[in-house]
């Protein structure tokens, strides 16, 4: 899963030259993406998994209330060789299958096999090196990508949002992958795999420095109200911006973010699951029934 190389950039300590990527869009264009969406389907084919010997996947659909944009971008998978991928619901599935009735996987693979079989062991390790370059920025480059204040509050924005919005599901009620509201309003697929992505990005922030401790603090609590908002016609939902300081659901989102360095490989289940405990605890025998997907 693109989680996995995307959330762990913080370690070893940074080079006081380099800043980290700015905006969490911002990976979705860089040189590692792009080989990485490439080396996934020559890998599968090496390993011989076409044809029908085995699936070649790529990425999820994350808005499953928009389904023609869906319809628009995902071709894209299968014109890359791909012959699965991941959707986020029954519906999305069937109209994904289209795809497959429009592009040839197979046609697409075997024009692959043909060019990998003419490359050097150069070029097979300069596409290799692309795959492990990391998505930093140089510091004097800030500038003429025109950053500022504004950008970074909307990101920390972004961000905190989605991990609240997601968070007080998980811990206060047991809900775990589901629609969740983003900052907009618009339906997102939220996951332990997306928590984990929007966690470490912002650790990563404060380790080098892009933004503060304080910084953090006043837009997460900014948010909270936010998403008590779009929860307000929820009765099972525990409102958090009354008392963020006894809200274990809000506490818990802030220490995904402030500990995220020293979480293992960035993993969230056992900050999650430890105020979830909590949570029940305080519900009694018979309450907080736990339904975690």
């Amino acid at each position: 899963l693109l989680s996995n190389p995307s959330t762990r950039i913080h370690p070893p300590p940074p080079d006081p030259n380099f800043k980290t990527l700015f905006s969490f869009s911002q990976p979705h264009d860089s040189t590692w993406l792009s080989a990485y969406e490439d080396n996934n389907v020559s890998v599968g084919l090496n390993m011989e998994l076409a044809p029908g010997r085995g699936q070649i996947g790529k990425g999820m659909w994350a808005a499953p209330d928009n389904m023609a944009d869906m319809m628009k971008a995902k071709i894209a998978h299968p014109e890359a060789g791909a012959s699965t991928a991941w959707v986020p619901s029954p519906t999305a599935a069937t109209l994904h299958a289209l795809h497959y009735h429009y592009t040839s996987v197979l046609d697409v693979q075997n024009s692959m096999l043909a060019a990998r079989a003419g490359e050097t062991e150069t070029e097979r390790a300069a596409a290799l090196s692309k795959l492990l370059t990391p998505p930093i920025m140089p510091a004097e480059h800030m500038e003429d990508l025109k950053l500022n204040a504004d950008e970074v509050t909307r990101e920390l924005e972004n961000n905190c949002q989605s991990i609240l919005g997601y968070v007080a599901r998980w811990v206060g009620q047991g809900v775990g992958c589901s629609k969740v509201p983003d900052i907009d309003g618009l339906q997102q697929m939220e996951d332990l795999a997306t928590l984990r992505i929007s966690s470490q990005h912002l650790a990563n922030w404060l380790h080098h420095g892009v933004c503060t401790p304080e910084q953090v603090d006043a837009v997460l609590e900014r948010m909270a109200a936010v998403v008590d908002q779009q929860n307000a016609g929820d009765a099972a939902y525990n409102p958090m911006s009354t008392d963020v300081a006894t809200s274990f659901e809000y506490q818990a989102a802030r220490d995904l973010i402030f500990q995220g360095r020293d979480a293992p490989n960035g993993y969230t289940e056992a900050t999650l699951g430890m105020y979830r405990r909590k949570v029940k605890e305080a519900c009694g025998p018979g309450g907080a029934e736990t339904i975690v997907a």
